[in-house]
């Protein structure tokens, strides 16, 4: 199903990566912002046409598309456990109540 809600952040991606699943997602909003194209998920124009072709290259090559899901997976535990989140928050909030924003 494809996803073009321009948001902040796209939840679907992590959810997608923490199964080692590949993604192919509108070149839209936080989905754009956090796939690295062609290495853990491919950016496609919104077109239907488009979207159709990124699936179709993926069907193509299975070996690929698990090294694309792989990757994702891996980027997820680096930047969006809760840890590694929580830290960033906290590193703000230090910096913010220290008066140097």
């Amino acid at each position: 199903m494809p996803y073009q809600a321009g948001t902040n952040f796209g939840l679907v991606l992590t959810e997608a990566w923490s199964a080692e699943r590949c993604v192919v997602a509108t070149d839209v909003g936080g989905l754009s912002e956090n796939i690295d194209n062609y290495i853990n998920g491919i950016k496609v124009p919104v077109r239907p046409e488009s979207i159709a072709w990124g699936i179709g290259h993926l069907i193509d090559d299975p070996a690929y598309m698990q090294k694309l899901g792989k990757a994702g997976r891996r980027k997820v535990m680096e930047k969006f456990r809760w840890d590694v989140v929580t830290e960033r928050m906290l590193g703000v909030y230090r910096k913010v109540l220290s008066g140097n924003p």
